[in-house]
């Protein structure tokens, strides 16, 4: 008895080992790639690169946790939060609105739902994120994430009173120059799209300066590149040209300097500069320009060309020119042409199907021609043979006479042999109904006994002090799963021992019909027989909620479905 003890307690600590280790290595996991997250997310991407075998072991916390980091990882690597769906619904199921994660969460699927082209789920769920992080004022990086999601979503929607409320309030938030240099420049946007010259060019100076004093090189490029065309669409062209100079000196040779050519070369043509350098820029944009503004930069020598003589050259950008809007406007063109085929081909169809109406309207006709020819043929030919059948019907009409009395004298006997067999019908029918009422009434009272035998044996449970301790446990008012009890191995096997010591008889009749049936499934069956509530039967088992319970519940179901199938 000792050395069972002995031998118990060393497999409880080494179960215990086992469980500590395995939490520390996903903590581990977990920790690493959150620490790679900033300054090298792609690795961190890469070292959350889970099968779901993995996923599925991983326990509720872990997984909700997991969730966010991977959501996280892949947005900072610009890659889809499409694989990242159902994990984030995990997060936010296990997260409470009392939470900072449950916004984290809100804001990644924000985002998923605008990758989905889903507007007005991504604005629910921001919103929603952004009630939830005004109770944590310490996570302004959360905070301005949601802000600045949302103030894009309301500006490419059109709403732009609304989303420069949105814009003001993430400047507020940002704490570096460099955050404050990006919100100031959405706030430039929305002046100059209304076309007040004094705030655009106030705002995107200040986010010009903020830019420098952060030492980034590409967002000082973008905010003079910025004051360059808003002063040209001002029409302050020397300013214009000044801060395009200066925005392609501070423009990293890694980016796309297309634009920033374009905008150098335009503007020097029309401040009447150094035809050369036009010619120069304006040839390095088309290197780098997307085709959408290969047009306008081809526009632009052309006109260039053509100021100074050279017909022959401008009339080459030209073709260029229409080549790129012919193939920008193929597929409009290829439309109007598909349209054109259509309506040829119905015409040439409406014309056939007349041609076939009006051959099936001749046909009809002669049809209709010889159908009536026939007709009358039929006609004459039924008369001929009405005439012969009169004659024949004379004939036979004495002997059906004399068959019809025959007939009525048989069908008076065989009237009288059919209400015998009824009356005996209904004899057998009463004797019927009076055994089924029987076979009800006895049925029923092994129904009631039973029942009582059910309810004696439940009343026997209920006195004994495991269950006592079951009820004790399912009374806790607690509503953090986290703090929940239940009962332990020792209780569970006293539960065990109690249970099946009082429902014997159901014990073994489960042991006959379903042989293959373990010890917790006997019991699961014998709980379901009793008044505990799901909650309480799941603290039998060690669990603080039903969810663990009824996986086990379809997996007995589905085993006992398998063994009456072979039987």
């Amino acid at each position: 008895m000792v050395n069972l003890k002995i031998i118990a307690a060393l497999f409880i600590v080494l179960l215990l080992l086992f469980s500590c280790s395995h939490k520390s290595e996903t903590e581990t996991l977990l920790s690493h790639a959150d620490t790679l997250m900033e300054e090298y997310p792609d690795s961190a991407l890469r070292s959350l690169d889970l099968s779901p075998e993995e996923i599925e072991g991983l326990s509720d916390k872990e997984c909700a946790r997991y969730a966010l980091l991977l959501a996280r990882a892949t947005d900072k690597c610009k890659l889809s939060l499409l694989p990242c769906d159902s994990l984030l619904n995990v997060a936010l199921d296990y997260y409470d609105d009392d939470e900072k994660e449950k916004a984290v969460a809100l804001l990644y699927k924000g985002r998923l739902a605008v990758e989905m082209e889903e507007v007005k789920e991504a604005i629910s769920y921001l919103q929603e994120g952004l009630t939830i992080i005004q109770n944590f004022p310490k996570e302004l990086k959360t905070k301005k994430l949601l802000l600045s999601s949302l103030g894009n979503i309301y500006f490419d929607a059109g709403y732009y009173d609304e989303s420069i409320g949105i814009y003001k309030t993430l400047y507020q938030c940002c704490t570096t120059e460099l955050e404050k240099s990006m919100a100031l420049n959405n706030i430039s946007t929305y002046y100059c799209l209304i076309d007040e010259k004094d705030s655009t060019l106030m705002f995107q100076r200040k986010a010009l300066n903020y830019a420098i004093a952060s030492g980034d090189s590409l967002q000082i490029a973008m905010s003079k590149h910025n004051l360059s065309l808003e002063f040209d669409g001002f029409e302050e062209l020397d300013s214009a040209l000044y801060y395009a100079q200066k925005a392609l000196i501070e423009l990293p040779q890694k980016e796309n300097h297309g634009n920033y050519y374009f905008n150098l070369g335009d503007l020097l043509l029309k401040t009447g500069g150094n035809k050369d350098s036009v010619r120069y820029y304006l040839n390095k944009s088309l290197e780098d320009i997307p085709i959408e503004g290969k047009t306008s930069c081809l526009k632009s020598l052309y006109n260039l060309e053509k100021e100074n003589g050279d017909y022959k050259t401008a009339n080459i950008y030209l073709e260029e020119q229409s080549a790129i809007i012919d193939s920008l406007y193929h597929m409009e063109q290829s439309t109007e042409i598909q349209q054109l085929i259509y309506e040829y081909n119905t015409k040439m169809q409406v014309k056939e199907e007349q041609i076939k109406g009006n051959r099936i309207v001749r046909n009809t006709i002669t049809g209709f021609v010889f159908v009536c020819f026939l007709i009358i043929l039929i006609y004459q030919n039924r008369i001929n043979r009405k005439k012969r059948l009169q004659l024949q019907y004379k004939q036979s009409l004495e002997q059906t006479q004399n068959k019809l009395s025959s007939l009525e004298t048989t069908i008076e006997n065989n009237q009288l042999m059919i209400n015998l067999l009824k009356q005996k019908q209904n004899n057998l029918k009463q004797e019927h109904e009076n055994k089924e009422q029987q076979i009800e009434e006895r049925e029923q009272a092994i129904a009631r006994l039973k029942e009582e035998k059910q309810q004696l044996l439940n009343w026997l449970l209920t006195q004994s002090s495991i269950y006592k301790r079951v009820i004790t446990l399912s009374g806790q008012t607690t509503t953090n799963k986290k703090q929940m009890k239940a009962l332990t191995t020792t209780e569970q096997e006293q539960l065990k021992k109690t249970v099946f010591g009082i429902y014997q008889s159901y014990i073994s009749f489960l042991q006959n019909e379903y042989p293959r049936l373990t010890e917790d499934d006997k019991l699961l069956l014998c709980l379901q027989e009793t008044s505990l509530e799901p909650l309480s039967i799941a603290i039998c088992f060690g669990y603080t909620d039903t969810h663990p319970l009824n996986q086990k519940k379809y997996r007995l179901k589905e085993r006992m479905n398998k063994e009456k199938s072979k039987m």
